[in-house]
């Protein structure tokens, strides 16, 4: 008798529940037979319902457009959507894959995710590429570009603030007023100061990132 197995990446079943930690649905998408995908499923912890199975490679694209238009997605609401539900209801789906069958898939995918060690055309189908082939690295990159989004909004709303206080400042809004029998007015030098310091607040604000990048993926899964 000869049985031949790819064994799970020891590392599997503790990056998927943080990846649901992280507020993210895992589902498994295998050519494998289902009796193989459901007892890998079991072993990392992914439930029978997200599995699908037996499927060919160029099924898999369409297995992913199946998931983009019936998987709902949590209703959030949004900076510039107070009070409403948003309005949009189709989740985000990324596919992480190696090889050339899994191609595809990861060019319908909003996100393609390619594992950096395996074949060129899915490394060319994909907008990220993990360089390290351990899938701790997965993480790393949801937390880092959960960082960056958050940390543009931040600049917009702190870039937003600045200059509406500023503007009508500059404009002579506190012209009417009158001091020592002058009128209040903001000097061109410290009205163009101001405009340089926006700029400069909005960087110094982007390069406190480095403080948190050190702590990215490595969060407890617990």
């Amino acid at each position: 008798m000869l049985a031949v197995a790819d064994p799970v990446r020891p590392e599997a079943k503790e990056v998927l529940h943080a990846l649901r930690n992280r507020g993210i649905s895992v589902w498994m998408i295998s050519g494998d037979n289902p009796t193989t995908a459901h007892a890998v499923g079991k072993i990392v912890g992914i439930s029978p319902e997200n599995i699908i199975a037996g499927i060919l490679p160029e099924q898999k694209a369409e297995k992913i457009r199946y998931l983009q238009k019936t998987v709902p997605r949590p209703s959030k609401r949004r900076w510039f959507n107070w009070g409403k539900e948003s309005r949009r209801t189709r989740p985000l789906v990324a596919m992480v894959g190696d090889g050339i069958n899994n191609s595809p898939a990861l060019t319908v995918a909003d996100v393609g995710i390619a594992i950096g060690s395996d074949s060129e055309i899915a490394i060319s189908s994909a907008e990220f590429v993990l360089i390290s082939s351990g899938l701790t690295s997965l993480l790393t990159l949801i937390d880092l570009s959960r960082i960056v989004f958050n940390r543009v909004k931040y600049n917009f709303g702190w870039a937003l603030v600045y200059n509406c206080t500023a503007i009508p400042m500059a404009a002579g809004v506190f012209y009417p007023i009158v001091s020592n029998g002058n009128h209040i007015r903001l000097d061109r030098v410290w009205a163009s100061l101001a405009m340089a310091l926006s700029s400069v607040s909005v960087v110094c604000s982007s390069l406190l990132m480095r403080t948190r990048l050190p702590l990215v993926g490595f969060r407890s899964a617990k």
